[in-house]
Formats: C-alpha cells, sequence, structure tokens
C-alpha cells in the first residue's frame, strides 16, 4: 500500500509542478505554510518534492553527462549532421570544458536546487506540529532525518565535482565557499546525526538507515581524494557494518539482471540499498533512452520513443577491427567483459514477461516479434535512416566513417566526430522491455546497491594488503555474472594474482557501467588523467570542475576554483 501511496503522491507532484530545471522555481512560495499543510496527504506531498527533483538530478542529463562522457566508458559521437551540438560532448570528452560550459553549470544548480527545496522544506516541518496530522513526534524526527539526508546526498555531488562550495542550510543564505574538509565534515555530521532517528528497510524511494550508512560509505572511499584525509579505515567498519546487517536487511541479488529490473511487475531486488520506484510517464528512464536510442530502435524494443541516437559506448577497435591497446589499460569498455560473461550477451527477450538477457545491443538489428510478444523476427532488418538509409541497422564496437571508405575519406580516423548512425555498442543494462506488455518505463533507478558496499569494502581491503579478503568479496558479488563451468576461471580467490591494480579498475568498470560512477573511480585510482579512445593525457589537473560562471555572478563571495 505505502507504494501505491508513492506514486500516486508523486503524479499528483509530476502535474502540480513544473520543471525542476528553472532555477527561479519557487514551488512552497506560492502559499504561506500555514496554509500549505493542512493535512496528511498534503505533508507526504512535500516531503516527496526534493525526492523527485533527486531523480532527475543523478538520472537526467547534466550529473550523468559530466560523470560519465568525461571518463573512458560513454562518448556521444557526431554522427553526420547529426550531434555536433555546439561542441558539448567533445569539449567533455577531451577534457576541454571551462566554467561557461552549461553542463558543468548543471552540475553545480541541480545539487543546488535540491538543496534549496531541502533546506525550506526542513524550516517548515520545525514548525510544524504533527499532532494535528494524526503523527507523532518519532513520524517528525524521521522524516527531518530523511531530508537532512537527502541534503546531504546533494552535497556529495557538490563534494565530487567541485570540493569548495557554499554550505547553505537555510533559505536564501549567501555564503563564501567553505573547504572541501568542513563540506565533508557536514555531510559526515548530517548522516551520523539521521541514522538513529531512521527505520531500517524504509519503503522504496526513501532514506533509511541502509541508504544514510551508504552514503558514509562514499564519502570515507573517497576521503583522501576530496580531502586528503583517507578515511579507508572508517569506511571498511561501515561498509562491513551494512553486510552484517546492521542498518538493515539486503543481500546480492543471486540474478546479474535483478537489480536492474526491481521495480518492473513488482519485483523488488534484495540487493538494492536505495532507488528511485519508476513508472510510465512518471519518474522513467526517458532521458537515458533517449540519448542512447537509435531512432529506429523503437521498432526493435516494441515502443513508441524516436530517441536522438546520441551516446553509446566508446569503441573498443580500431578502424581494422584490431582491439586498442592503451598504454594507459583503459578504455574498451565492451572487450573488457569475457565472452562468457552473462552479461556481455546481445540483449534480446526472451519470453513474455520480465523475460531477457544481456545488458548490449550489437550486430544486426530486427523488428520485434509480435507474433510471438518476445524476441525479434530475424527475417525484417531493422533498416537505417542516415548513413544506411534502407539498409539493414547493424550496430559495430568502432567509431569511422566507414560508409565513405570508398571516396577516400575513411582516412579521417576514428574519432568523436567522426561516427555515423551505427556507431557504437547501445547500453540496454537498465532493460527497456516491451510497452505491449506493459513493462516500458518501469524499472527503478538503483542508487546504491549493496555491491558497491561489497567493492568498497574489498578496495578497503585491496588498499592495506589484504588481497585475499578483496577476492572473496568481488567473487560474492561476480559470480552470478558467469556459467558454473567457466567461473573457476574468473575466480580472485582462485586466481589471486589476477587481481592488480589494472584489474581492480576494470572490475570496478564492468559492475558500475551506467551508474554514474566512472568519473569518481578513475580520480580516486589517480587514472582520470591519462589517455583512452581519441583522448590524450590531460595537460592539468581536471579532477575538479570549475565553479561556473554563472555562479560566480550571482554571488559575489565566491571565487573561481583555479581555472
Amino acid at each position: 500500500m505505502k507504494k501505491v501511496i508513492f506514486f500516486i503522491i508523486v503524479c499528483i507532484l509530476t502535474q502540480t509542478f513544473s520543471s525542476c530545471t528553472k532555477l527561479d522555481e519557487q514551488p512552497f512560495d506560492v502559499l504561506a505554510s500555514s496554509n500549505y499543510y493542512q493535512d496528511k496527504k498534503s505533508l507526504i506531498a512535500a516531503i516527496l518534492r526534493p525526492y523527485e527533483h533527486a531523480q532527475w538530478c543523478g538520472w537526467d542529463g547534466d550529473r550523468w553527462l559530466i560523470s560519465e562522457l568525461t571518463s573512458d566508458q560513454f562518448v556521444w559521437t557526431q554522427k553526420g549532421k547529426h550531434g555536433y551540438d555546439g561542441g558539448d560532448w567533445m569539449r567533455l570528452h577531451y577534457h576541454q570544458w571551462t566554467p561557461d560550459d552549461s553542463h558543468i553549470y548543471g552540475g553545480w544548480a541541480g545539487p543546488y536546487e535540491g538543496i534549496a527545496q531541502c533546506n525550506i522544506l526542513l524550516q517548515d516541518i520545525n514548525k510544524l506540529d504533527y499532532t494535528k496530522f494524526g503523527l507523532t513526534d518519532q513520524d517528525k524526527k524521521r522524516n527531518i532525518a530523511e531530508i537532512r539526508v537527502l541534503r546531504a546526498w546533494f552535497y556529495l555531488f557538490l563534494l565530487d565535482y567541485f570540493r569548495k562550495v557554499p554550505i547553505i542550510t537555510q533559505p536564501g543564505e549567501l555564503k563564501p565557499a567553505s573547504t572541501a574538509q568542513e563540506l565533508s565534515d557536514f555531510i559526515e555530521k548530517e548522516l551520523k546525526e539521521s541514522i538513529p532517528d531512521l527505520p531500517k528497510n524504509a519503503s522504496v524511494g526513501r532514506w533509511d538507515q541502509g541508504g544514510a550508512a551508504a552514503l558514509l560509505v562514499r564519502l570515507y572511499l573517497n576521503a583522501e581524494t576530496w580531502t586528503g584525509q583517507p578515511k579507508y579505515n572508517e569506511c571498511a567498519q561501515v561498509a562491513q557494518d551494512i553486510i552484517n546487517g546492521k542498518y538493515g536487511s539486503y543481500q546480492i541479488d543471486p540474478d546479474y539482471r535483478g537489480p536492474f529490473r526491481s521495480g518492473i511487475n513488482g519485483y523488488r531486488s534484495p540487493e538494492n540499498i536505495f532507488e528511485f520506484p519508476h513508472a510510465k510517464n512518471i519518474y522513467e528512464f526517458g532521458w537515458m533512452y533517449n540519448s542512447m536510442m537509435h531512432y529506429q530502435a523503437r521498432y526493435s524494443l516494441d515502443n513508441n520513443y524516436g530517441a536522438w541516437n546520441g551516446i553509446h559506448l566508446q569503441p573498443s577497435l580500431d578502424l581494422n577491427g584490431n582491439i586498442y591497446q592503451f598504454s594507459s589499460h583503459l578504455g574498451t569498455p565492451y572487450e573488457k567483459f569475457s565472452d562468457d560473461d552473462y552479461r556481455k550477451q546481445p540483449f534480446h527477450t526472451t519470453g513474455k514477461g520480465v523475460q531477457y538477457e544481456g545488458f548490449f545491443l550489437i550486430g544486426p538489428q530486427y523488428y520485434f516479434d509480435y507474433s510471438k510478444g518476445y524476441g525479434f523476427d530475424s527475417t525484417k532488418p531493422v533498416l537505417g535512416t542516415e548513413e544506411y538509409n534502407g539498409k539493414p541497422l547493424i550496430y559495430v564496437d568502432q567509431v569511422g566513417r566507414f560508409s565513405e571508405k570508398p571516396n577516400g575519406r575513411w582516412n579521417e580516423g576514428s574519432h568523436v566526430a567522426t561516427g555515423e548512425e551505427n556507431s557504437g555498442v547501445r547500453l540496454i543494462k537498465f532493460p527497456w522491455l516491451p510497452m505491449s506488455e506493459n513493462l516500458f518505463m518501469y524499472n527503478s533507478a538503483p542508487e546504491i546497491r549493496l555491491a558497491e558496499i561489497y567493492f568498497a569494502l574489498a578496495e578497503c581491503k585491496y588498499r592495506a594488503g589484504d588481497k585475499l579478503g578483496a577476492a572473496a568479496l568481488l567473487d560474492a558479488v561476480c559470480k552470478r555474472n558467469f556459467p558454473d563451468s567457466s567461473w573457476p576461471n574468473h575466480s580472485y580467490v582462485l586466481h589471486p594474482d589476477m587481481l592488480t591494480d589494472d584489474e581492480f579498475v576494470d572490475a570496478l568498470g564492468r559492475e558500475f557501467i551506467g551508474e554514474r560512477h566512472r568519473r569518481t573511480d578513475l580520480i580516486r585510482w589517480h587514472r582520470f588523467g591519462l589517455s583512452w579512445w581519441d583522448k590524450d593525457p590531460d595537460g592539468q589537473d581536471k579532477s575538479v570542475f570549475p565553479i561556473p560562471s554563472r555562479a560566480l555572478n550571482t554571488n559575489p563571495l565566491l571565487k573561481p576554483n583555479g581555472y
């Protein structure tokens, strides 16, 4: 029943409030708080409003773009006349952004908009008499705690992206930037003080003890990078406590697809510590679908979306079909998956309902088989509309102007600007299942998974020299990705020499591909400034984004942070 209420309230909010991209939004200023909070329903609606913004902040647009397109796994290539977009994607890929870039501003404005909503809400809640709504003081403490945790989650973006930012806790405040250590201490305090007032295993989409503790793990794991003060011991302790069940009951999903199909047909993965619940036309993966899928993908995947044919995996193969060998050992994301890895197989539905395999679209694309209600009709290829107009659409793990080879233009090379409509492997880890089965866009966004906690604890052990302890934790997560017959070939416990720094970075990339982790992981492992496909090593440290010009212009107390 709680889940149903959640979706109803979100639906109300979606209709009531305008887009959360507008900086001048003031949804709580229209009415005085004494007039707005009339009953329990209006209180719940107010509490859920910043959650709606949070889903957008984490899984829609700029924050995802600057976390993934600046790293070694994804790229938005120009495909003929499409996708140049003022050079936006090239600047992100080549690490040539400036304080004037809109996507960098989105990394600043998105979290601060959420923080502003949390601040207004906390100010109002503190003044309310909960007994008038049939609620208790403990309910009030819980609501205050969950909004403080949500605000801390927003601040983690800012600490990660910019390090030194103003800590705003009251509506309308104007402050200079804090130090990174001050912001880290603030986030830590907010989380630690909030945990006791939160429940364990709360309703889906609401912060609870496990979620707040997991944010502490993120904070501690990256502390050395963000503040210069390592906190791997603290990270290991909280991670172990989460695994031991101190903050709630979670377990690694035995199915490699489980965490990403959570929410479909009532399934909730036991692995997801915090997820944003989705439903068609409410919360959904619409932006990610549009960004990644080809214009014609609707015919093979059974939906009515047009898509933009933008983002895909960076190529693993050069123009001659050879696997790239970069000195950094980065990139080549698709080929970093073993051929016997369940995740690497081409995506296809295997039966009606939530039955499918694979995380990637690659090779020839075919129409959805409506006669069976699943799978593809191999007699009806999907056709291209641009370079391969009227010809079969075949996704390749390469980037180049192959259609122009007879004219001698293939020597333009493989670059962000030389893509074609079929360039690149497409990620479908977050399964876009058939619309005719009423499954399309109902999967949740897995913001924090127990797998992340296992990997964090493994990293702490690995850095401390306990390679076997790290190997056991990695195996506990990775075993589900392989058939029993071939698993011994991939076990770190059975082959501890396989677990090197490079392999750990590769394992992180495989496990969390597309989950907004990659930039943070590369920076923590001192690899963000290295080379990968169509990118030279950085000439200067780019691990911190510049404070945007628009932020500097609106706050005279701010100073540029090195750009």
